[in-house]
C-alpha cells in the first residue's frame, strides 16, 4: 500500500520546506508541495512535525562480551534504535581465534536473523593478524562489507594492529575500495600508567580516566594520520573525544589527508565529573569521559566540518554488570548506551541550543554516514528512488529520559532524568511503519542485512 505523508516540514542536509512525501513499494516515490495522494493510499498527517531521513548510527556494539558480561542483543538494540528514529545501524563482526572473517560474518548474520526491527550492516574487525590472509579484505568488500576496524591498543585481547599491519591494511583496503576505521589510543602510554595505578591501588573510575589522558588519543591520531598520508588512502577516526584529536585532524586535512571523523553524544554532553560520583563506574567507557574543556573543540569540529558524523559507540550493559567493577576499574565492562537517545539529545542540545542547524544535524546523522560508509543513495536521504526510511520528529514534545522510556536492555541511562524538547514519534523502514506514535508496531523480522557499495562518496567523489 502507498503511504502519503502530508503537512510536515521536510528537513534534508541542504534544505527545509513544507511538502508531502509519497511512498510506494518501499521507496520514496515523490516529494513535493502540490502532491495529491493516490486512491487507496494510507494518509499520515505530520502537521506541526518534521520529517527527516532515518538516522544511521554507524558505531553500535551488539552482544559484546566484556569481562564476562554481555551487552544488548540485536532484538533490544534495534527496538530501542527504532523508537529513537534510527533506521540503520552498523555493528561489528569480530572473528574468534583461528576463525576467518567470512565465517565470522556468517555467524553474525545468523545472530541477527529475525531479530532486527531495523536494517543493519557490518564492519569487519581486523584482529588476530596471524590468522588473516590478504584475500579476506577484497572478498568482504565484494560481499558488501567495505569497512574494517583496526585498533592501536588491546594487544592482550588480540585486537591491536602493529604500525606495519595497519599500514598494510591501509594499502590493501585502499587498493580495493575499502575504508579503514581506527580506534586511536597509544597503548604503551596506557600500560605504563596502568602499572603505576595498580601498584598504588588506585582503581576507581576516576583512576581509569587517569590511565588514558587526552594526549594518549592525540598521539595515536597523529601516528595514524601520518600512515594514511603516506599510504595515500582515506581513514576514519572513531569516537574522537579530545580537542587534540580535532586539531590534528584539521592539520591532516590541510595537508591533504582524506580523513573522516566521528564523535559521540557522551563526549559532547558529559564530562569526567560524572566519574567521581558513587555511581561513577557506570559512566566508564573507552575512551573515557574528558574534562569539559574538550567539549567546545568537538562542537566546533562539527560546525566546521572536521567531524562529519555523530555516532554513539552504543555498548549497553545493565547496572549490575557495571557495578561488578565499582571498586576496581579492571572489572568494569566499558561502554555506554546511546542508540535510543542519539537523535533527541542532538536535536535538543545541538539544534535547540543553536550549536548546529537542523540541516547540519541531518547531514551528521544521516547523509554523511550514508556517503562515507557506502549506503548512498539507498539510505540517508529522502530523494526519489531511495529507501523510504524516515522519522517523524515532534519538535515541541518534551520527554524526560528514563530506562523505561527507552525500552532497551539497560536499567539505567547516563542521561536519566534529563528532559529534552524534541522527540521522534514515528519511524518508517522501507515504506513500513516500525514505530507509530511512540509505540512499536513493526515486527522483529522487519530488518535485514544491507550490502554496502562505494565508500567515501563525499561531494565531488560520488558515483551518482
Amino acid at each position: 500500500m502507498a503511504v502519503f505523508i502530508k503537512g510536515g516540514k521536510v528537513v534534508t542536509e541542504i534544505d527545509s520546506y513544507h511538502a508531502s512525501i509519497l511512498v510506494e513499494d518501499g521507496k520514496v516515490a515523490a516529494v513535493g508541495r502540490d502532491l495529491e495522494p493516490p486512491d487507496g493510499a494510507e494518509i499520515y498527517d505530520a502537521s506541526g512535525k518534521l520529517v527527516l531521513p532515518g538516522v544511521i548510527d554507524v558505531h553500535v556494539h551488539v552482544g559484546l562480551d566484556l569481562k564476562g558480561h554481555v551487552s544488548s542483543d540485536f532484538l533490544s538494540t534495534t527496538r530501542e534504535a527504532a523508537l529513537g528514529g534510527v533506521t540503520t545501524i552498523l555493528t561489528y563482526v569480530t572473528p574468534e581465534k583461528n576463525q576467518s572473517l567470512a565465517d565470522a560474518v556468517d555467524d553474525r548474520r545468523s545472530q541477527a536473523e529475525g531479530r532486527c526491527y531495523i536494517d543493519y550492516g557490518l564492519h569487519a574487525s581486523l584482529v588476530n593478524w596471524e590468522d588473516r590472509t590478504d584475500d579476506e579484505i577484497p572478498e568482504l568488500i565484494q560481499g558488501g562489507i567495505p569497512s574494517f576496524k583496526a585498533y592501536t591498543a588491546y594487544s592482550a585481547e588480540g585486537l591491536s594492529s602493529s604500525d606495519e599491519q595497519l599500514y598494510h591494511a591501509f594499502l590493501l583496503a585502499g587498493r580495493h575500495g575499502g575504508l579503514i576505521e581506527v580506534h586511536c589510543e597509544n597503548e604503551w602510554m596506557i600500560e605504563r600508567k596502568l602499572r603505576r595505578l595498580v601498584t598504588e591501588k588506585r582503581l576507581s573510575a576516576v583512576d581509569h580516566a587517569s590511565s588514558r589522558p587526552s594526549y594518549v588519543e592525540g598521539e595515536a591520531v597523529s601516528s595514524v594520520l601520518r600512515a594514511a598520508y603516506d599510504a595515500g588512502v582515506p581513514v576514519y577516526i572513531v569516537h574522537a573525544s579530545t580537542g587534540e584529536a580535532v586539531e590534528l585532524i584539521g592539520e591532516g586535512a590541510e595537508l591533504g589527508v582524506e580523513v573522516y571523523c566521528e564523535t559521540c553524544p557522551h563526549f559532547l554532553l558529559l564530562d569526567d565529573g560524572k566519574l567521581a560520583g558513587a555511581d561513577g563506574h557506570r559512566y566508564a567507557t573507552c575512551p573515557p569521559l574528558r574534562p569539559s574543556a574538550h567539549q567546545a573543540p568537538l562542537w566546533e569540529g562539527l560546525e566546521d566540518g572536521l567531524i562529519q558524523v555523530i555516532a554513539t559507540d552504543h555498548c549497553e550493559f545493565r547496572a549490575a554488570d557495571k557495578d561488578a567493577g565499582s571498586d576496581d576499574f579492571r572489572k568494569i565492562p566499558m561502554g555506554l548506551p546511546g542508540v535510543g537517545t542519539l537523535l533527541p539529545l542532538m536535536w535538543h542540545f545541538g539544534v535547540g541550543a543553536g550549536r548546529i542547524s537542523e540541516n547540519e544535524l541531518v547531514d551528521r546523522l544521516s547523509t554523511q554516514p550514508s556517503e562515507i560508509f557506502g549506503l548512498h543513495p539507498q539510505k540517508g536521504t529522502l530523494s526519489c528512488g531511495s529507501d523510504a526510511d524516515l522519522v517523524v520528529l515532534d519538535p515541541d514534545l518534551e520527554v524526560t529520559i528514563t530506562p523505561g522510556e527507552l525500552r532497551g536492555h539497560a536499567d539505567y541511562s547516563p542521561y536519566d532524568g534529563w528532559t529534552v524538547r524534541g522527540w521522534p514519534v514515528s519511524t518508517m523502514l522501507r515504506g513500513t511503519w516500525v514505530v507509530r506514535e511512540r509505540e512499536i508496531v513493526g515486527s522483529a523480522d522487519a530488518g535485514t542485512f544491507v550490502a554496502r557499495g562505494k565508500v567515501c562518496q563525499r561531494p565531488g567523489n560520488r558515483t551518482v
